[in-house]
């Protein structure tokens, strides 16, 4: 797992957000002293873990203090998703599904990433989205660690809706759905670039429709839908996509093996992770206390949701 800098890789993110060395190591530097006075968080010192903040954030330190602020707040609020994470031989089954797949190589060099969901991949009577999500963001998290490219481009979600039973359906509470979301749009240290919904047939739409409207009602997430996975090659590369989908990037077997490589280095990183976290009483200013009640759907009005 690295633990420092990558090498000017830092290139790739130039022509998206001006960034170089230099703006990296300073920018570094001072979210560690901002830390240091800052006794209500304990956050995780992983340089590239800070660095996919601020490269979230476009490298404005204010914006970044917000939202590790709120990444590690939200702990307590969602901690059916944030805590407790482990890569444990329940989880590895979970993945093994194939539910979540990140093919081998990105969009293009200087491009963000791909993730397939394909949410019919487990049994209802074993796993609930609970543990579907709290996978999900670990394998986000891993990746912007990992990847520069994914920490300055972001990801574009693929989510295969097809043979989704009624039963899988049902299980998703809205307040899961909403904090899902909320974590995404203001705390997390990556950006979903698009959401597609792909084999969403016409008689699941009023399902789909009944699930979103417990999304909060303005968010910047764009969906897109059809009706079969055919079209979503007017949006992406067929290259970018695996062979299952009649892409040429790689079988999903071979996707899953590589990951579940990358995963496994991850395991103490993830034991120790509920170290990690907000004390309130030490808080000095109470700002992101009321925004983080926003964040957890007590109150507060957000983006537009878009659906295409």
């Amino acid at each position: 797992m690295p633990n420092k800098l990558p090498p000017p890789n830092v290139d790739i993110a130039k022509t998206v957000q001006n960034e170089n060395r230099e703006l990296c190591e300073e920018n570094l530097a001072a979210l560690q002293i901002w830390l240091k006075k800052t006794p209500h968080l304990k956050v995780r010192q992983n340089p590239n873990l800070l660095l996919a903040f601020l490269r979230c954030c476009r490298f404005d330190l204010e914006e970044t203090k917000k939202r590790l602020d709120g990444f590690y707040s939200l702990k307590a609020g969602f901690p059916e998703v944030l805590m407790q994470r482990r890569l444990d031989e329940h989880l590895m089954t979970l993945y093994r599904s194939g539910i979540h797949t990140i093919p081998l190589n990105p969009i293009s060099p200087d491009g963000p990433r791909l993730v397939i969901s394909q949410f019919s991949k487990y049994d209802p009577k074993i796993f609930n989205p609970k543990d579907i999500y709290k996978l999900l963001f670990m394998l986000l998290e891993i990746m912007a660690v990992e990847e520069s490219n994914v920490s300055a481009y972001g990801i574009v979600h693929i989510v295969d809706v097809r043979d989704v039973s009624m039963e899988q359906m049902m299980q998703y509470h809205p307040s899961l759905l909403k904090k899902s979301w909320m974590l995404m749009e203001h705390c997390f240290p990556l950006r979903v670039n698009e959401i597609h919904l792909i084999n969403m047939r016409k008689e699941r739409r009023a399902m789909f429709n009944f699930v979103t409207s417990f999304l909060p009602k303005k968010m910047s997430l764009k969906f897109i839908v059809h009706e079969k996975a055919e079209d979503l090659y007017a949006h992406i590369p067929r290259d970018a996509m695996t062979v299952e989908y009649g892409g040429h990037n790689g079988y999903q077997f071979e996707s899953l093996k590589h990951w579940e490589s990358v995963m496994l280095k991850y395991q103490n990183y993830f034991a120790t992770d509920d170290n990690y976290g907000t004390n309130e009483k030490l808080r000095i200013s109470i700002g992101n206390s009321l925004e983080i009640s926003l964040l957890s759907g007590l109150n507060g009005s957000f983006r537009k949701l878009n659906v295409e």
